[in-house]
């Protein structure tokens, strides 16, 4: 009799905790949203596991990371995922995704020696056909690079770059404030003694021989 009814107790207690659990969440603020009226914000799907995408190169960012090693291929339970290697180096002529046997268990994230593989935060996936579901993830790098580039192109940093007028102008008055101390060029100095002895008068001819005698009868 007494076991029956702290039995009784234990389960109306657990009752009870879970009610409270159930109430805390129930007047919380609704995280739902109603699609397509509304959408989830980037922010709120940093830690959303979707379909598998390759990682952007870091100097290319159209160009994969992956050295065509397999491992992610075979360490994939489901069978999901083929590598074709190609002839140019170690990158893969192929990489094909099959994300209805993908089971999103982040085998082939791990063992990538090259972090080539991440989770992408695509929550909004609805196909009508099996078929649909097989991915060409090197074509979609290739668009993602085109349609959201991460890094600014060559033309944009060409076109924010000073023009080479401003940047000699900018340049010029440093010059001067490093060589107005300085004693004029090579062909400044050899101008100063000409221009001072263009003041003196001529001497006399003899002039130098007469003193010569002057001296040796002097002596």
């Amino acid at each position: 009799m007494i076991s029956a009814i702290w039995d009784n107790l234990k389960g109306l207690y657990s009752l009870i905790v879970g009610m409270i659990v159930t109430g805390r969440y129930f007047f919380a603020p609704q995280k739902t949203v109603h699609y397509p009226r509304k959408v989830v914000d980037p922010e709120d799907l940093a830690a959303y596991r979707g379909p598998l995408e390759l990682t952007r190169g870091k100097d290319d960012e159209a160009r994969t990371r992956c050295i065509s090693c397999q491992m992610c291929a075979k360490g994939c339970p489901g069978n999901c995922i083929t590598v074709v290697k190609g002839t140019e180096g170690k990158l893969p002529s192929a990489w094909l995704y099959d994300f209805s046997l993908c089971c999103l268990c982040g085998a082939c994230v791990e063992v990538c020696p090259a972090s080539a593989i991440d989770f992408s935060h695509r929550i909004y996936l609805v196909t009508t056909t099996r078929e649909e579901l097989n991915m060409d993830l090197l074509a979609d790098l290739r668009r993602r690079a085109a349609e959201h580039p991460m890094k600014p192109a060559p033309a944009a940093l060409e076109a924010g770059r000073p023009a080479p007028a401003l940047e000699a102008a900018k340049a010029a008055p440093a010059a001067v404030e490093i060589g107005k101390d300085r004693a004029p060029a090579g062909p400044a100095r050899d101008k100063a003694p000409a221009a001072a002895g263009r003041d003196k008068a001529p001497a006399p001819a003899g002039a130098g021989a007469s003193g010569d005698a002057a001296q040796k009868g002097e002596g």
